[in-house]
């Protein structure tokens, strides 16, 4: 089982590592471009590579804490991926899925009552709840604004970054008070940014 635990840890690192350059590349490059859809393609395949090894290694050694930042974080990677496949916001089971990972991801991290996980679970259940409104008015025939697939595309793409990024910070810096701090200040700038 160490064995086990000691490759999915090599493999979460490189990915994350990778996923933190590979992620600054697609959103320094023009939008819409080849150069842009490669990295932004990978970008989404590591992150996918970094929430499963992390959900992989938070499982066996029971950490709640990591498997519900590696649920939130594959929500948004997902749902940021699919924006971009699904432009008219049209939910299938994929989408279906990821919202509902969304969904009992945001209700656990709430039900901790860590101050980490309490604003963590509130971005992710507002993020499920306006992805809700999307598929009923989808549903409904209602018109939804035109650019709303990007505008979802960016936020959610840019939360799965911000993830990773706060995952780098959390492990390069040390001795900060409280103890927060170096997980909710990623999210503090980036969000803002977007």
């Amino acid at each position: 089982m160490k064995l086990l635990i000691t490759v999915v840890l090599i493999i979460h690192v490189v990915a994350g590592f990778a996923a933190l350059g590979v992620g600054l590349w697609a959103i320094l490059s023009k939008k819409g471009q080849r150069t842009h859809k490669l990295t932004g393609r990978t970008f989404f395949y590591l992150m996918l590579i970094v929430a499963v090894s992390a959900g992989i290694v938070s499982t066996i050694k029971l950490n709640e804490f990591l498997l519900l930042i590696a649920g939130f974080a594959a929500y948004q990677n997902i749902g940021g991926y699919r924006s971009v496949k699904n432009k008219g916001l049209s939910p299938n089971w994929i989408d279906w899925s990821a919202t509902a990972l969304g969904l009992v991801t945001g209700v656990f991290m709430i039900a901790t009552f860590n101050t980490v996980l309490l604003v963590f679970g509130g971005i992710c259940l507002s993020l499920v709840i306006v992805d809700l409104r999307t598929y009923y008015a989808v549903f409904a025939g209602k018109t939804i604004p035109k650019l709303a697939w990007l505008a979802r595309h960016i936020g959610f793409m840019m939360g799965s970054y911000i993830a990773t990024f706060t995952a780098f910070v959390v492990v390069n810096v040390r001795n900060v008070e409280p103890a927060w701090i170096p997980w909710l200040a990623p999210t503090a700038v980036g969000v803002p940014l977007m």
